[in-house]
């Protein structure tokens, strides 16, 4: 389709947030200070997608059988439920309308996916010159319960650091790959180190909701905080866990993964997910004088 590339800016200061709806209603950048933060594959820059001929795509990770676009969407989980290994073509890789936009917001929504019969809306709103949410919902059109989890995907530029308050009982789980050397758990923190080409991924406990990501930059390191709901005891999550990070080999980028509780969606049914996200350098970010102790070794063991 001719406006598949054409994107969609929001923009407050020195933050501009930019989507590419024409590809899985992606944010396809963050922009602050003028770093951008998102990763973007230039392999495939300018290609229109076939939904039914995604593999033939270019790639350097033929280990995965979908194309790696770049920026930040929404996945369904579990992933044992997609279709040939690779996440439901018409939501990560088909158009959304942009059904509402304004100076502050944007909103998009897929169609109805022909194999999942799901449809996914995505909604940001800029907050401030240096935040900005994101609603993440799901609505199944099927005439059959679903079982369902919402599962946002951010692809960030490497080098990055990740880091979150756990507890001393948490464990972080591979998944696959090899994680050894990058992976550190102290105390109360665990921090994930995405520095190299070393392709791993693992999974672990996001009890606080709360996870700090240090973004390497020309001058000082950019910090990007997301908070989302705290886990509630009963909850269940697709992969056993509601937070995961990959770091790949071969493209530059790593993934910080969340995951909302899986959830049996009846028909007509919708679900949503809301994540606020916070971009600065650390004196910028707590300039109020807000941050805590906890918050200040975590950063300490991130630097």
């Amino acid at each position: 389709m001719s406006n598949t590339w054409t994107t969609h800016q929001l923009a407050i200061d020195q933050l501009e947030l930019e989507f590419l709806p024409g590809i899985g209603g992606r944010l396809w950048d963050v922009r602050y200070a003028g770093s951008s933060l998102l990763f973007q594959n230039t392999d495939l820059r300018g290609k229109s997608p076939d939904l039914s001929a995604l593999s033939r795509l270019p790639t350097q990770s033929p280990q995965f059988k979908f194309p790696l676009w770049g920026g930040e969407k929404t996945w369904i989980a579990p992933d044992t439920e997609w279709i040939s290994e690779a996440p439901f073509a018409a939501l990560d890789s088909g158009p959304y309308e942009v059904s509402f936009q304004d100076r502050r917001s944007i909103h998009m929504q897929s169609s109805i996916c022909p194999d999942s019969h799901l449809r996914v809306a995505r909604q940001f709103t800029l907050l401030s010159p240096n935040s900005w949410k994101v609603r993440h919902s799901v609505q199944n059109h099927g005439q059959s319960t679903r079982q369902t989890g919402i599962w946002p995907v951010l692809m960030l530029n490497r080098d990055a650091t990740i880091g979150l308050k756990s507890n001393h009982h948490a464990k972080v789980h591979p998944v696959f790959g090899n994680s050894s050397g990058r992976v550190e758990t102290t105390g109360d923190y665990t921090v994930i180190r995405c520095d190299r080409a070393q392709e791993f991924k693992v999974g672990t406990e996001n009890r606080t909701g709360q996870v700090f990501i240090r973004l390497q930059n020309a001058t000082a390191p950019l910090w990007l905080i997301c908070r989302s709901p705290e886990p509630h005891p009963q909850d269940r999550f697709a992969h056993g866990h509601n937070f995961e990070v990959f770091n790949s080999g071969d493209y530059p980028y790593c993934e910080a993964e969340w995951h909302a509780p899986l959830r049996a969606l009846q028909p007509g049914e919708s679900i949503s997910y809301d994540q606020e996200f916070s971009i600065g350098t650390v004196s910028g970010l707590f300039s109020d004088g807000t941050i805590t102790l906890q918050e200040v070794e975590l950063i300490s063991c991130m630097s």
